[in-house]
């Protein structure tokens, strides 16, 4: 089944159909810190409201969000100024310092850089608002992997905050295994599909995936084969219902849904 980039498929007027969708983790990351065109895209097809998405997607936006948000408190609470904060708050390799730059203007509505108003949005954030944020237009949240990271709320101790994003295999806190035996054939073909891929990340995906179900060992699937491997876009779009259109603006769902017979769109991000 194709991808189609949402801005091709509708007039100026809007929607040309109601579909409901299932929104992955990337989809609902952009539709609040994407760039203006592409909030404007998400907003258009999820207007409707009565979507979907899952307890995996939950735990990748906590770990993005809510681990962003520690942070930000965590550095607020050392800072003489504003100027101070932004320092930490960039001080991440990868992918990780601007996710953290675009959530934590979502948290602080840069209108101020007083410190004090900013942690109250952000303890405000962290206790109400990024619960709020993530369900809006969503009335199905499924659980087929029982995932209790998701379920995890921030810790404080002694001034210093703290949000635990990841598990162990040895850690009895969820159905992985169970939910991947059920699916076992579907995660199979997403993860030749990936392996075939000509980007790395992908192939990396797939082999991860492909390794870890042929191994006899319930535990193979859980733990870092989950969160960094397995539990991400595999397991996100095995509990995406066969009358919906997984939701996403990462190119690894345009091999993982055909593979698993489900549609998608991919929303162009820049």
């Amino acid at each position: 089944m194709e991808s189609h980039a949402l801005g091709q498929r509708r007039s100026a007027r809007g929607l040309r159909t109601i579909r409901r969708y299932y929104l992955d983790t990337s989809a609902q990351i952009a539709r609040r810190v994407g760039s203006t065109k592409t909030r404007a895209e998400l907003k258009a097809a999820l207007q409707s409201g009565g979507h979907a998405t899952s307890t995996h997607v939950l735990r990748e936006w906590n770990r993005i969000c809510l681990g962003t948000c520690i942070t930000l408190l965590n550095e607020i609470r050392t800072a003489k100024d504003w100027t101070d904060v932004v320092d930490g708050m960039t001080k991440t390799y990868g992918r990780g310092s601007s996710r953290n730059w675009l959530i934590t203007n979502l948290i602080s509505e840069p209108d101020t850089t007083d410190l004090e108003e900013i942690e109250m949005r952000a303890e405000d954030f962290r206790r109400v608002r990024a619960g709020v944020l993530f369900k809006v237009g969503v009335d199905t949240i499924r659980d087929g992997t029982a995932c209790q990271v998701a379920r995890r709320r921030p810790t404080s101790i002694g001034g210093t905050s703290s949000y635990r994003v990841t598990c162990r295999k040895e850690e009895d806190i969820c159905d992985q295994p169970q939910f991947l035996a059920k699916h076992r054939n579907r995660a199979l073909a997403a993860a030749h599909a990936l392996e075939a891929s000509e980007r790395d990340p992908d192939k990396k995906m797939g082999k991860k995936t492909r390794l870890a179900l042929q191994d006899h060992d319930e535990a193979s699937t859980k733990g870092a084969a989950c969160y960094n491997g397995i539990g991400g876009d595999i397991c996100i779009a095995l509990e995406c219902a066969a009358d919906e259109t997984l939701l996403t603006t990462d190119k690894s769902f345009d091999l993982i849904c055909p593979a698993i017979e489900r549609q998608h769109e991919r929303v162009l991000t820049g």
